[in-house]
């Protein structure tokens, strides 16, 4: 026993130090709370939904503006050969000759009444701007468990590839042993075979791990926005109490926090309201629209006289002669429009029930899987507790059957199988542990709470 303890202290040191440069010099360390604020911070999709809130802001802006009057300057300048028409003493100019004419005016019109529709199209578009701050919430919301996802996947293979190389120290000092035993005819050739074939089967575990290990964290890199050469040392999370975890949580509880907190169910929310609204602009169309223009403007001709005295007229007079000054209202009452707002509002209508549907259906798939994910917790515990007992039973069983095949009193099949079945109590045991704190943190995620663990 005290040996087997040594070869894990050399096979600690040995992974730590060489394989995969997991704690090399210069390296940082990494929490999950760490992984998630960089990833965050550095993610391209939430860069995107953040611009779409901005259009959805000035969507905001610009229906917010259309309540105000517009305001036009207009002009216009032209030459002409030959016939004219002199607009101030209203006589024809005729003659091979250029003329030239120029007019401008100021304009400005607002709408005093529209069937409440620009009113309620702020309101929709102050919903949308939600809704797009929202989406913002849901895009971080899915990433937090991508990493938590893969740094835990990391730390768990991790271990595996650890344990491995324990394994591997344990069985090849076990064919040291046997060669020796061999060698003085205490054990067969048969007994060393296997104590060669336990060592490929440790390297084989090894390589899988290895390969599982940088597959994880590679993926986890990636979603940190990190490149692949980045050298990461992640903080392994503390196993909580079992009885900490199996009696925390009641499903129905979980399933309301959940609700009032989970950003996909709070923009469909957002969206059904926004629907709501949409309605109520589309039946404004049946109402009357009453709108009131003003203008103001003057001209300028290079031929016009006075139309007393026949005399060219200057600019300026031109300018204050002519000026004219008119407002108007515009009353328009819709009677037939080809079925326009009658479909505008029957598809707004059933715009409205996808909305609802929709939130029915979010509503429905939270409750399912919130009720799962305490399940799940529950049998996450009790599979660590059971594992951890697999663990210790085989962990005991070769022992005992490595004694008997020192003395001679079992084979080496005998030990291989012990051997195997223990190695793979291990890991089983290491998935266990990582899966339950998985299971656990899944409930922090569904509710809302800060992803971290405790590393003391």
């Amino acid at each position: 026993m005290d040996d087997r303890k040594n070869y894990k202290k050399i096979a600690f040191m040995t992974i730590m130090l060489s394989m995969m440069g997991l704690t090399s010099f210069g390296q940082s360390q990494v929490t999950v709370e760490d992984a998630i604020r960089i990833t965050l911070e550095k993610n391209l999709q939430i860069k995107q939904a953040s611009l779409n809130k901005d259009l959805a802001a000035q969507d905001v802006f610009q229906a917010k503006s259309n309540l105000y009057p517009d305001l036009k300057i207009g002009s216009n300048f032209k030459k002409i050969n030959g016939f004219a028409f002199d607009q101030v003493s209203t006589t024809f100019v005729t003659g091979n000759q250029w003329t030239t004419g120029a007019d401008a005016q100021v304009s400005s019109s607002v709408t005093i009444f529209q069937g409440f529709q620009k009113i309620n199209q702020i309101k929709a578009n102050k919903l949308l701007l939600e809704s797009a701050a929202t989406q913002i919430e849901k895009i971080k919301y899915d990433l937090m468990l991508s990493v938590l996802v893969n740094y835990l996947e990391a730390i768990t293979n991790s271990e595996m590839m650890i344990a491995s190389a324990q394994q591997i120290l344990l069985s090849r000092e076990q064919v040291k042993t046997d060669s020796i035993q061999f060698q003085v005819g205490n054990k067969t050739l048969a007994d060393l075979s296997q104590s060669k074939n336990q060592v490929a089967t440790d390297e084989l575990n090894l390589v899988n791990a290895r390969n599982a290990y940088e597959s994880s964290l590679l993926a986890l890199k990636q979603l940190m926005e990190l490149p692949p050469q980045t050298d990461l040392q992640l903080v392994k999370p503390k196993v909580e109490a079992i009885n900490h975890v199996l009696g925390q949580y009641a499903a129905i509880d979980v399933f309301e926090k959940a609700k009032s907190f989970n950003p996909e169910l709070k923009k469909a929310q957002l969206d059904k309201q926004a629907a709501i609204k949409n309605i109520d602009i589309a039946k404004g169309g049946y109402l009357p629209s009453l709108s009131m223009g003003v203008s103001y403007g003057s001209n300028y001709y290079s031929e016009a006289r006075h139309y007393l005295t026949r005399e060219l007229m200057p600019f300026g007079d031109q300018v204050n002669q002519n000026k004219s000054f008119g407002a108007g209202l515009t009353l328009s009452i819709p009677i037939f429009d080809n079925n326009r707002n009658r479909v505008n509002v029957s598809k707004a209508r059933i715009n409205l029930q996808l909305a609802e549907t929709n939130v029915q259906l979010l509503e429905t798939t939270l409750n399912k899987t919130v009720n799962q994910a305490v399940l799940d917790l529950s049998a996450a515990a009790q599979r660590y507790q059971s594992s951890m007992s697999a663990f210790n039973s085989a962990t005991d069983a070769f022992q005992v059957i490595k004694e008997r095949y020192d003395i001679g009193m079992a084979n080496g099949i005998e030990l291989f199988t012990a051997q195997t079945n223990r190695n793979k109590a291990e890991f089983d045991l290491i998935q266990a542990k990582y899966n339950m704190i998985f299971k656990d943190k899944i409930i922090d995620y569904y509710v809302g709470n800060p992803i971290k663990f405790d590393v003391n």
